[in-house]
């Protein structure tokens, strides 16, 4: 007895193909959201490390105007302390930028989650409909098998007729 191919394999296929490529575009979405991330926590740190130097250098030099600094030592100190404030600056929109970053990113997943799950959904469907084809089937091959059946008894009960 010959099984029925399943009419709809190739389209089933597809769509499991499309449901994996999906599953892998989540995955490199997900590592490119905590690499954006960890470049983040990074470049605040590099802000918190500069704002630590520049209340370092203020004290550095509080400390020696205390004592008596000449006027070129308090100006190069100045400089320096604005050097870090412009540094410090830079940081913080480098911050903001990378925050930018890290929002894109988790909106380009969160799309790739939504095609996920409409490619699990599509490719659900699918499966369904190809397990009550099956199920569709299996009672046309057991009808088939009772009629079998059904007509040989009938045979039987016959022959037993006419050899009475």
């Amino acid at each position: 007895m010959k099984k029925n191919r399943y009419h709809l394999q190739r389209l089933m296929e597809l769509r499991e193909r499309a449901k994996k490529q999906q599953a892998e575009l989540v995955a490199a979405k997900r590592a490119q959201l905590a690499a954006a991330e960890q470049e983040l926590n990074k470049r605040q740190l590099a802000v918190e490390e500069c704002r630590v130097r520049q209340r370092e250098a203020k004290e550095r030099m509080f400390r020696s105007a205390e004592t008596g600094l000449e006027a070129a030592k308090l100006v190069q100190h100045r400089v320096h302390l604005a050097d870090l404030k412009r540094q410090e600056e830079e940081l913080i929109a480098a911050v903001e930028q990378q925050r930018a970053v890290v929002r894109r990113c988790q909106d380009e997943l969160d799309k790739a989650l939504v095609a996920l799950a409409e490619a699990t959904k599509e490719h659900r469907v699918i499966e369904k409909h190809k397990e009550k084809w099956q199920e569709a089937q299996r009672r046309a091959e057991e009808k088939k098998a009772q009629k079998a059946s059904d007509e040989m008894a009938g045979i039987m009960h016959e022959r037993r007729s006419w050899d009475e």
